[in-house]
């Protein structure tokens, strides 16, 4: 398959992701941006919430029923919108705000009604916002095809062998709940929660496509981080922006621009949960300011004000629940800045005590929620066993220089961003977001370039201490004021240049006192403008490829480092070229019926993905039944051992493969029962690649 054949499944994957939660979206009233960017979090709740709820009622997990969820949704709140608004007099305030959808600007004081942009000007700076999309979503496409090389390639990373049977598993059981998705790996203990969100998608996408699972899962991928991350990029920086085309268009080149998001997460782990979560986070993070009042001239009517968060919040959790605790800690100055607002208004305060009373008592509850939800949500402390890095000096430089985890400096989109934080902070009201960069920025330094301790711990411990978990995290909090840098560059160049073509034609003003001479003038001044236009597109294009220029280094390292976990070689650390030719050779030898016995640590696992044949284990960390315990330590000997032969009844297990002793993580962790089979009497071998074999079990064929 090339990749060119992958484009129909790319639009399909796109659509999948949109249809369903932008027909809720544009129930509520919404439209444009808001529309489009809120649509696909919304996609991915109604997917992460209906996989958990189906089971009880019985009903398998299908792509059908996620585009059902999204019209009966999108229905139900159609419907309260029509049958509320018939009750309200024609000509009330309430009507009127529950009928009028997002727009641009809306000034303080203003209703959204009132600050529509001229229709003569909307269309031009549509074109360029759609047109920016466009770029940065081929962008962020033509990186990730770099990365992975041909659209069936698999990341070769410890955590792939679970994400790749958890998609093969739901396709099974008809079952993508989180609440039951870890029955996979539990053995003989009880089912816990395990984020399941992205599973359910890729799961649902092969069903809607018919392509392989590795295949689908680069699809969706490339989907999400090419259509939800630019959009949501987008929605973010009009919040914060306010009503300025220049800055959004800006968003959707500059998401494809930053190297810790979306390639690190897609490199390291692999965390593909974290990266659906985190892709989901600049639109969720708009809503909420939204929610609020604080996103700048931009205001939602009440209905989708107030509801979006709610039906997003569940999916975002479901997607990975550090991707939720992101959310808490970047809302908190959101939080802060609108009680702050109205702290500050005496008049509301003494004029709606009861509000004010309420507020202050939510504020309080706020707080003591947030300390449960820090204390308790998050890993356990074994797990988040993550060593600092570098020192504190390093990881400020890698926050100020966009640098993370040992990237050379992204110095175009740096400038920009110090500008545009520069320009928020004199210009005011966007406190919020200045101080999510900090507390971003924070978090990295911390977990990044401080020791091991219990104040780590407590300020980290929910990101695994993890420092990649967090660097993902910077582009979030930095690429709106990047894009507001653009914007207010732009802007300076293009006064100073008018300023320049002005000053001309006045100099010649003095020689100029006759009629014909102030014609010639006014000629004068009409060339001067198109010249100043001219050279503003000219100075412009320079220094854009210039910007661009400058994120050369930084993204081949990305995309450099990242391609190396999806290469196939003899010397691959999950699954070698000879091990693949084994696993496709696998549904012709081994019968549906039968299991595979497997060590996880070597590859093997994958096999019940690839090759769709049930192995013993289906991820590196499997808790094994008692009877995979006894064939992992004596298979070899069945022939003598009737517990064997009983423990192979109970599993099925008819075969074994054996891929050697390369660990992906260079460890060594024994499986006596399926090593040195070579000299069993219990097994024959039954093919043979390279230093890669699969052996039917012989013995205790009468049991």
């Amino acid at each position: 398959m090339t990749w060119f054949q992958t484009l129909p499944y790319l639009l399909e994957a796109a659509l999948f992701l949109l249809l369903p939660g932008g027909l809720v979206t544009l129930s509520l009233g919404l439209r444009r941006l808001s529309a489009a960017a809120l649509a696909g979090p919304v996609t991915i709740s109604i997917a992460a919430v209906l996989a958990v709820v189906l089971p009880f009622a019985h009903i398998p997990w299908t792509p059908a029923a996620v585009l059902a969820g999204g019209i009966l949704l999108a229905a139900l709140l159609f419907g309260i919108r029509f049958f509320a608004l018939r009750r309200l007099h024609p000509g009330s305030s309430l009507r009127h705000t529950l009928t009028t959808a997002s727009l641009g600007a809306s000034p303080a004081g203003t209703s959204p009604a009132d600050a529509q942009q001229p229709k003569a000007g909307r269309p031009r700076s549509d074109v360029w916002v759609a047109a920016a999309f466009v770029a940065g979503a081929a962008l962020i496409l033509l990186e990730l095809a770099v990365v992975f090389g041909t659209p069936e390639s698999f990341s070769q990373t410890f955590d792939n062998v679970f994400h790749l049977n958890g998609v093969r598993y739901i396709l099974d059981t008809g079952n993508a709940s989180s609440l039951s998705m870890s029955k996979m790996t539990s053995g003989d203990a009880a089912p816990y929660f395990y984020p399941a969100a992205w599973h359910g998608l890729a799961a649902a996408l092969v069903q809607l496509t018919g392509l392989p699972i590795t295949a689908a899962v680069n699809v969706l991928n490339m989907a999400v981080a090419a259509v939800v991350w630019p959009l949501g990029c987008m929605m973010l920086t009009r919040t914060v922006a306010g009503n300025r085309p220049v800055s959004v268009g800006a968003a959707a080149i500059l998401s494809a621009l930053f190297a810790p998001f979306p390639l690190l997460l897609l490199d390291f782990g692999v965390l593909y949960p974290n990266f659906l979560a985190i892709s989901m986070l600049p639109a969720v993070l708009a809503s909420i300011a939204l929610l609020f009042g604080v996103a700048r001239d931009l205001r939602w009517p009440p209905m989708p004000r107030f509801t979006l968060p709610l039906l997003i919040l569940p999916g975002l959790a479901l997607a990975h629940p550090n991707g939720f605790m992101s959310l808490l800690a970047l809302s908190v100055p959101i939080v802060l800045q609108a009680y702050a607002r109205l702290a500050a208004d005496h008049g509301y305060r003494a004029r709606h005590r009861s509000a004010w009373l309420l507020a202050s008592l939510g504020l309080g509850a706020g707080a003591v929620a947030l300390y449960l939800l820090w204390s308790n949500i998050r890993p356990p402390e074994d797990a988040a066993f993550w060593e600092p890095v570098q020192t504190p000096r390093g990881a400020v430089w890698d926050v100020v220089a966009n640098a993370a985890i040992d990237r050379p400096a992204a110095i175009g989109v740096s400038v920009l961003m110090l500008i545009g934080l520069y320009v928020c902070w004199r210009r005011g009201g966007r406190t919020w977001m200045i101080a999510a960069f900090v507390i971003t920025g924070v978090l990295y330094v911390v977990v990044s370039g401080t020791l091991k301790g219990d104040l780590r711990s407590a300020l980290t411990g929910v990101w695994y201490n993890d420092s990649n978990r967090l660097a993902a995290l910077l582009p979030l909090t930095a690429l709106p004021f990047a894009a507001v840098g653009v914007d207010s560059f732009a802007v300076w160049l293009r006064r100073r240049l008018d300023r320049l073509a002005a000053s001309r034609p006045a100099a010649k003003d003095g020689a100029a006192k006759d009629g014909a001479g102030k014609e010639s003038t006014g000629k004068e001044n009409a060339g001067a403008g198109r010249g100043s236009r001219i050279a503003f597109t000219a100075i412009c294009g320079v220094l854009a490829l210039a910007a661009l220029a400058s994120q050369v280094p930084s993204m081949r390292a990305a995309i450099g480092s990242a391609r190396m976990n999806y290469l196939e070689t003899d010397h691959s650390l999950l699954i070698s070229t000879d091990e693949q030719k084994i696993i496709d050779r696998l549904d012709g030898i081994v019968p549906e019926g039968d299991a595979i016995a497997v060590n996880p640590w070597t590859g093997g696992a994958l096999a019940y993905a690839l090759a769709h044949r049930e192995t013993t284990a289906k991820h590196i960390l499997t808790a094994n039944t008692a009877a995979v315990d006894i064939l992992n330590r004596n298979l070899r000997n069945a022939d003598t051992d009737p517990d064997v032969c009983a423990a192979l009844k109970a599993t099925g297990v008819r075969y074994v493969l054996d891929f050697g002793a390369n660990e992906v993580h260079f460890g060594d962790h024994p499986f006596p029962g399926l090593e040195n089979l070579n000299n069993s009497l219990a097994v024959r071998l039954v093919l043979a690649e390279g230093g890669a074999r699969l052996y039917e079990v012989t013995a205790c064929r009468g049991t």
